[in-house]
């Protein structure tokens, strides 16, 4: 395996780690926010109502109401990351960071890392959380956990009640909430992740620190060339790709850098 060897010694040398995954991580999660292949047979109401055959299709319906589109909302929450079990890959993930000072910033929404136990304070979802919810009204009312009204509205629609009684409202001004993710103009990032984030980086400048990226893809650019640009800033940090080419990192990071040729599922799997 193409630059395995130098993958290992850079990981094994940081003192600091800072996952960057895509949503290819999420991918081996069980999460495919594109692929088509099951999505009709998981969720046939959603893909037959619709017209859609992936959750990237489903998450992009606006014209539903508020009762349908929690509906739709629960049905996937509940499917993916209510019923979520960590994969071996995260155990690996988890068991390679170790006692390591780590943070992740991650574009996958479905609540993964959370979930397999990390340190919520040390993860930044760059492109929200649908377990989380926030007000409609787009001005930003804080976030709340979406998780009792995904289950209340799962037991209604089981026991065929009015959805529009379950549709949960915001306590300070009465509108509708809807899932923390940026499905239209009112989505605001996290910005107390995005503080924690970036103080972990100042307070880490000095250290030995290896970006470990896994299943960044096409999906989740901003998780790309922003993080190339950080290494390229400092030269005692380092940048480790899964499913990346060493000729496709840029020339003055090679040297510290190390792109393999493999998923993130078998990279993980070799560095432990």
């Amino acid at each position: 395996m193409e630059n395995l060897s130098k993958a290992k010694h850079l990981v094994a040398d940081a003192d600091v780690m800072i996952i960057v995954a895509g949503n290819g991580m999420a991918k081996l999660e069980g999460l495919d926010l594109l692929g088509q292949a099951s999505f009709a047979q998981d969720f046939p109401t959603i893909a037959e109502k619709y017209h859609v055959n992936s959750v990237g299709e489903a998450l992009d319906q606006q014209s539903a109401s508020w009762s349908d589109k929690w509906l739709c909302w629960s049905q996937l929450i509940a499917h993916y990351s209510l019923a979520y079990q960590p994969s071996q890959t995260m155990k690996n993930l988890r068991k390679l960071i170790g006692r390591k000072k780590f943070f992740i910033a991650t574009s996958s929404f479905g609540h993964f890392f959370e979930s397999a136990g990390f340190n919520e304070n040390r993860i930044f979802n760059v492109f929200g959380d649908w377990t989380k919810m926030q007000c409609s009204s787009g001005i930003n009312h804080g976030l709340k956990d979406s998780r009792g009204a995904v289950q209340k509205i799962i037991a209604a629609k089981q026991q065929k009640q009015d959805l529009a009684a379950f549709v949960p409202k915001c306590k300070k001004c009465g509108q509708p909430m809807e899932i923390h993710m940026p499905l239209n103009e009112h989505f605001y990032p996290d910005t107390d992740a995005n503080t924690r984030f970036r103080w972990f980086l100042t307070g880490n400048e000095e250290e030995k620190t290896v970006f470990l990226e896994l299943g960044v893809d096409e999906t989740s650019p901003q998780l790309l060339q922003p993080i190339i640009h950080l290494v390229q800033q400092y030269p005692q940090w380092s940048y480790v790709a899964a499913d990346y080419r060493q000729e496709q990192l840029p020339l003055d990071i090679q040297a510290r850098s190390a792109g393999v040729n493999a998923d993130s599922a078998i990279l993980l799997q070799n560095l432990l």
